[in-house]
């Protein structure tokens, strides 16, 4: 059993959610600059507009990155088809109204 805490306003580090979650896998992953890393890999649920299915995702510390979370190629295959020009079609999430903030 994992216990990590994020937190879900960028640029804001004083704020953090506790989160539980069983091990699922811990492996070797290769960031985009070619960096190597051991990261425990958790399963959760994910929820893009009115549709929602099982991923898996690893846990690192992107506090310092412009997004917090990635969702890569095989999280998305097979449900949607990307526009990479457009932006925010289901609507922007307002962490600080979801977290009373």
């Amino acid at each position: 059993m994992l216990r990590f805490l994020i937190h879900p306003i960028q640029h804001n580090q004083d704020f953090e959610v506790e989160c539980h979650a069983p091990v699922f896998d811990f492996r070797e992953v290769t960031d985009s600059g070619g960096h190597r890393e051991m990261r425990y890999v958790i399963q959760s649920k994910v929820v893009l507009g009115e549709n929602a299915w099982p991923i898996e995702l690893t846990l690192t510390n992107r506090d310092t990155m412009r997004f917090r979370m990635l969702l890569g190629r095989r999280a998305m295959e097979h449900r949607f088809v990307v526009d990479p020009g457009a932006s925010y079609i289901n609507g922007k999430l307002r962490p600080r109204k979801l977290y009373g903030l």
